[in-house]
């Protein structure tokens, strides 16, 4: 006597026989950083094209992008791999105090940026350099014009990312950027998980509000599965799949663009309170749940 079928194949079937698509839906975006980094000073060492053609070549099933947020690190050979593979990559150039520093970084950028004109969707000028008081938003406002006036005539959109109060606090920085990047999260909002997508869609609206012209990026947004509890906001896996998954109906149904932090957990973060555990994807590489599931 035949073993019954499963349940997944009367699925499979069903999907065969009526020519449903059985293709896992993706993320648009998700912040990479190198997977297996213990701490600063292993990153610091650098990390190896291997290492990142096996993380980006395992995202692949999940996302359709990837965020970088600097060139270090051999950060700088994320944009040729990615494009191999066929994922889009929003390029971060890191601006910080040392000026030096952010001007070669720039200089380095520019022919990355036109190697992989395709693979690059957009590019970040700076992340929270406003916030963390390494720069002014005049500052990072001339930055950002710096890279436009290099890059000529054709170049993909340019912008800035900071957390959406500083948008609403410096409106001088958003002439300058071709997209808001606004970094929005609920958990830092201290808010409970179950109001945690609504609060994200205020935020947003108040940044639309004020700036109706410019394109908004939802350049962060995520929950951690442990860490400090923050007023209402509770880190756990059962808190980040619930975030996650509200959010991403709101984010269909409303026409967001996108980048969830982060693909891999950062255990070199564990100086910032639950700076470390943001991964949708654990050490090993396994998906923590499934990220459209109702």
């Amino acid at each position: 006597m035949r073993p019954l079928l499963t349940f997944t194949c009367l699925l499979m079937c069903v999907s065969l026989l009526t020519g449903a698509s059985t293709q896992r839906p993706k993320l648009m975006s998700m912040s990479y950083t190198p997977s297996g980094i213990a701490s600063e000073a292993a990153r610091a060492r650098g990390i190896s094209e291997a290492r990142i053609t096996a993380d980006l070549e395992h995202l692949v099933p999940y996302t359709q992008g990837i965020r970088t947020y600097s060139l270090d690190f051999g950060l700088d050979r994320v944009p040729a791999i990615a494009a191999k593979l066929g994922l889009k990559v929003s390029l971060g150039i890191w601006l910080g105090k040392d000026l030096a520093k952010n001007d070669a970084d720039i200089e380095a950028a520019l022919p990355i940026i036109a190697a992989n004109r395709a693979a690059i969707d957009r590019i970040y000028v700076g992340n929270e350099a406003v916030v963390r008081g390494d720069l002014t938003a005049a500052q990072v406002a001339a930055y950002v014009a710096k890279v436009r006036s290099k890059l000529g005539a054709t170049h993909p959109p340019l912008g800035t990312a900071e957390p959406w109060h500083i948008w609403l606090a410096h409106p001088d920085l958003a002439p300058a950027v071709d997209f808001i990047g606004a970094h929005i999260f609920s958990y830092w909002d201290g808010v409970p998980v179950e109001a945690g997508a609504d609060n994200l869609d205020v935020r947003f609206d108040a940044i639309h509000k004020a700036y109706p012209a410019k394109p908004i990026i939802i350049a962060e947004t995520g929950w951690p599965v442990s860490g400090v509890k923050n007023q209402a906001a509770m880190p756990s896996r059962e808190a980040q799949a619930k975030f996650l998954r509200a959010f991403l109906r709101d984010a269909a149904r409303r026409g967001y663009i996108y980048n969830i932090v982060e693909a891999y957990d950062q255990p070199w973060k564990v100086r910032v309170d639950g700076g470390s555990m943001w991964g949708m994807l654990n050490d090993n590489g396994t998906p923590r749940f499934d990220f459209f599931a109702p």
